[in-house]
């Protein structure tokens, strides 16, 4: 499952890579480079109450963003991001927590956005998340593979932030759960997973 997570990794930076091979002037005239640091919640990864209701989550996990955002004509920009978030997994029973490993999520994801307001924005974006997991419990026979993912944002950019390019958003996603591990025991419905993330970000390169 590792490997499947390099993999989908270096496929993403690839992607970035790509997108960064063109003329400086021209990544200084409509790209930027973004780099982005927050914390993030989420739900449940699974659930069940056959016997006690007990639930495996991750914990407050800290994420990066490495991205790049490209003016269009008009209104609107699009944006490639890549985002890495990695927590312990806390199982929870009987009112009780236990460490139950850590869990590693690697997401891509190509969006749309636009201002709304002075200074606030909105983000829509589509991708594939991957996760990687201790090899015991629900990661022992793989991550699920690519899950899709759909993705919502609003952004705040300060005034007193504009020379670097500061903003601070408000970010939510969704996505599908479901492992080999968990089909072998009878789970045969992907769980939904939401997760909300508070970020800050600055400008790296470009405008």
């Amino acid at each position: 499952m590792r490997q499947a997570v390099r993999r989908f990794g270096g496929w993403a930076v690839g992607i970035l890579a790509v997108l960064t091979a063109q003329p400086l002037n021209r990544l200084t005239a409509q790209v930027s480079l973004r780099f982005s640091l927050g914390g993030r919640y989420s739900t449940a990864l699974v659930r069940d109450s056959l016997v006690v209701p007990i639930d495996l989550h991750p914990a407050l996990a800290p994420t990066l963003q490495l991205g790049l955002r490209d003016e269009f004509q008009g209104p609107w920009t699009g944006d490639a991001t890549l985002d890495l978030s990695s927590s312990k997994l806390k199982r929870h029973e009987s009112s009780s927590d236990f460490d139950a490993g850590s869990v590693t999520a690697v997401a891509l994801t190509i969006g749309l956005r636009r201002d709304l307001a002075t200074n606030i924005g909105a983000r829509l974006g589509i991708g594939g998340l991957v996760y990687s997991g201790s090899d015991l419990g629900v990661f022992q026979r793989g991550g699920g593979g690519i899950l899709p993912l759909i993705s919502l944002a609003t952004t705040y950019a300060p005034s007193f932030g504009e020379r670097h390019g500061i903003e601070f958003a408000l970010q939510y996603d969704v996505h599908r759960f479901l492992t080999p591990a968990l089909r072998s025991v009878g789970f045969n419905r992907p769980r939904p997973v939401h997760r909300i993330a508070i970020s800050v970000s600055g400008r790296l390169l470009g405008k």
